[in-house]
């Protein structure tokens, strides 16, 4: 079966670093009290008016335009759809399924498992793997590979396991035996799970470095395929990749492994690329909803990243069934690097001061003291979290409204509170820093 990828996710996350290389910036505002612009009733849009100084005031990031135009994503096709491979799909799922549940060797059942994560395709069998990794005992193994890859499924899905079980494996002075150092996928079984550790959990410690030491020494002896393997796990742990782009470079990796399953191999690719075609269409109703906002054009100062947020809501949820949940993700943090550039780049002190009130506000009315740039902006926010309340109400009977805007006023007072302070000559006493970190952490959390 033929894999579709027109456009790599590699690009894209070359597009999210390069991003971030834009100009270091300085931000001095000139504190002029309250006074804001004066415009016409809400909706009614006209034209800022700013003096020489203000206009001087003005800052720029010179962030590169979005290599992803309307054209590109518009042009993103596939063959593949649910309604015509549905039939295939359900035939393979149900193979794959009698695959694992009749898998009885722990050994060769904990390689299944790891496969299918890595292949993306887990996520239908979610039940029967929590079932089958119930009556699997990791202290009962005896070789360091699969013990490893034992503790490291078992933390990675939620299961009590305990780091002793690594204890067999150290000799009585309390350092892991010499011999393992010769063992390639033992060391490399053993690196991945000890991403996994926790507070306190000083073996996983000592088997990080433990295995990363002998790991690199014996690099230069191993075939190029081994090597690379082993290369590219010491740059990026299992633990730190995004699934949908594992999957991708795994189903290559699998497709050469003489102990493959061609089921659960053509499977995967299939998944991969119906998956492929919902982010194909969830892209293009985004790129419609941000053309039509206006941002784009309007808003020329700030970041048009649609695709690189759209990629991090894919790292956070991947599965198909989750849409709505990704296009929110998306449409909020769009929406938030816009205000970000409004409070860290383009906006003026007191125009901020006024934007910030409205939020707390939050009520169209508000909206009549700012100028036109931040109307755009205050108009989005809202109606982005009606929108979003509204689609949780209709889908799962909660009223979110007030936490969203709880949230959204947050981060805009402290957003204001980091600009106030970089205005001030005593940015960097710890107070203030730690008031710019809680910000941060706001929007982690909303986000």
């Amino acid at each position: 079966m033929e894999l579709r990828i027109p456009y790599s996710f590699p690009s894209c996350l070359a597009t999210l670093n390069h991003q971030r290389n834009a100009t270091a910036l300085t931000r001095k505002h000139t504190k002029r009290g309250k006074q804001c612009l004066s415009v016409l009733p809400s909706f009614i849009i006209v034209s800022a008016k700013f003096n020489e100084t203000q206009v001087n005031q003005r800052r720029s990031a010179n962030y590169h335009p979005s290599i992803w135009d309307q054209k590109l994503i518009e042009s993103f096709t596939t063959p593949y759809s649910y309604e015509i491979h549905a039939t295939r799909l359900e035939g393979l799922k149900k193979d794959v399924k009698t695959l694992l549940t009749s898998t009885k060797d722990q050994s060769v059942l904990l390689r299944l498992i790891d496969s299918m994560q890595r292949l993306g395709v887990a996520y239908h069998f979610e039940q029967e793997i929590e079932e089958a990794l119930k009556f699997q005992r990791p202290d009962v193994t005896s070789d360091l590979y699969t013990a490893a890859l034992h503790f490291r499924i078992l933390r990675e899905r939620g299961f009590p396991v305990s780091s002793d079980v690594f204890d067999k494996f150290r000799s009585r002075d309390g350092r892991f035996i010499d011999s393992l150092s010769r063992d390639v996928e033992g060391l490399l079984s053993l690196y991945e799970a000890s991403h996994l550790r926790m507070h306190g959990e000083n073996i996983l410690e000592e088997a990080r470095d433990f295995s990363i030491k002998n790991l690199n020494l014996l690099m230069e002896k191993l075939d190029s395929n081994s090597a690379k393997k082993v290369k590219q796990s010491l740059e990026i742990p299992l633990y730190w990749r995004m699934p949908r782009v594992e999957a991708r470079n795994f189903i290559d990796v699998y497709q050469k492994d003489n102990t493959k399953n061609l089921t659960l191999l053509e499977l995967a690719k299939l998944d991969y690329n119906l998956v492929q075609s919902v982010y194909q269409q969830e892209l293009k109703e985004l790129e419609r909803w941000w053309r039509d906002l206006g941002f784009k054009d309007k808003l020329t100062f700030s970041r048009d990243r649609v695709m690189e947020n759209y990629m991090w809501a894919v790292g956070i949820i991947f599965e198909p069934q989750f849409s709505k949940c990704r296009i929110g993700l998306t449409k909020f943090v769009c929406i938030l690097l816009v205000i970000d550039d409004m409070y860290d780049v383009y906006g003026l002190l007191d125009e901020l001061e006024c934007f910030t009130d409205a939020v707390k506000r939050w009520e169209m009315k508000a909206m009549e003291d700012l100028p036109e740039y931040m109307k755009i902006c205050y108009v989005a926010i809202l109606n982005f979290a009606n929108e979003m309340a509204g689609d949780v109400i209709k889908d799962h009977g909660l009223n979110i409204l007030t936490y969203l805007i709880e949230e959204i006023c947050k981060m805009s007072k402290e957003k204001f509170v980091e600009d106030d302070t970089l205005a001030s000559t005593d940015f960097f006493n710890f107070d203030n820093v730690a008031r710019g970190v809680r910000g941060a952490n706001s929007l982690l959390t909303m986000a």
